[in-house]
């Protein structure tokens, strides 16, 4: 899997609480929102490579819905970038 567009804020999005796939296509990158077809292929592959999980969530009508959780892969990576951020801003310096 290559970093695509988007990979980062959907692990970041997942981080706190489970979220639903539509609210992953919520997510705007500059002017343009990530469509559904990206979202879904990113939600596989991390997956896939255990960076989230699957968990049954709510709606918000009571109905049971696929939710992705970031679990401790996926944790490590925010970190990382987070540092990656740091270090380049302070190159910048």
């Amino acid at each position: 899997m290559t970093l695509r567009r988007g990979v980062l804020e959907v692990i970041s999005l997942a981080n706190y609480s489970p979220k639903s796939f539509k609210e992953f296509t919520g997510i705007s990158i500059g002017k343009r929102k990530l469509s559904s077809a990206t979202v879904s292929k990113i939600l596989k592959e991390l997956v896939t490579i255990r960076v989230l999980e699957e968990v049954v969530i709510r709606s918000k009508t009571g109905r049971r819905v696929i939710g992705y959780r970031t679990i401790e892969r996926g944790k490590k990576i925010l970190e990382l970038a987070e540092e990656l951020n740091r270090a380049l801003k302070e190159s910048k310096e």
